[in-house]
């Protein structure tokens, strides 16, 4: 009797793990339903805020716009200034969150120190975008960029994504921007490190140093 219980007690927590783990399945597939519609859709809506509020900008303070709108976009560094087949898949957007007052910007051959935390767009699960990677040891956006308690990462520019090493190449210390990089100028098709292919990447970025 006793081995009776014994067995019908393993195969029900079998059949509960199971099912426990198709249930797991099934909120992953959703999470990541329509993946490549969505973040294409993500990112137009980016590209549409970004380029409405500069030409606004334009249009009101001239040569002066840049002192009175927080958005900025840039053409990957990959392509030459005068190319003219770039869609908006070909730059990133930038939201400037503060400024800092460094002079020049690092070459895609320097080495910089910086604070960041890169997310994916936000779901379902996680409003605010999957964290997939940042500096320091802390998760907590806060405290990713506190500079009493953490410390930022030290790497060269080249050995980045095109879409973030075009942003650094564009900021001055003690800039911290939030960048929004296609996935063309991101991981593309490839799936990388917890990122799902097609992936719009969302990076906060602070410059301290670059040499």
């Amino acid at each position: 009797m006793k081995r009776y219980f014994l067995f019908l007690f393993i195969t029900l927590f079998t059949v509960t793990s199971l099912q426990s783990c198709k249930d797991d399945d099934k909120e992953t597939d959703n999470e990541y339903q329509n993946w490549q519609t969505r973040n294409e859709a993500f990112f137009a809506s980016i590209n549409t805020t970004a380029t409405k509020e500069i030409s606004k900008a334009k249009a009101q303070y001239g040569d002066d716009w840049k002192d009175h709108c927080e958005w900025r976009a840039y053409q990957s560094y990959s392509l030459s200034l005068g190319a003219t087949s770039n869609t908006k898949e070909d730059s990133v957007y930038v939201k400037i969150i503060k400024s800092g007052n460094g002079s020049g910007c690092p070459l895609s051959t320097d080495s910089v120190r910086a604070f960041y935390a890169g997310r994916l767009m936000p779901s379902d699960s996680y409003a605010d975008g999957f964290l997939f990677d940042h500096s320091g040891q802390s998760n907590i956006i806060e405290n990713i960029f506190n500079h009493e308690i953490s410390k930022p990462a030290s790497f060269l520019v080249f050995t980045t994504t095109r879409g973030f090493a075009t942003a650094l190449q564009h900021m001055h210390i003690g800039d911290r921007w939030r960048v929004y990089i296609p996935s063309k100028l991101g991981y593309d098709k490839t799936a990388k490190d917890g990122i799902p292919a097609y992936s719009t990447l969302v990076f906060d970025i602070e410059l301290v140093q670059y040499a």
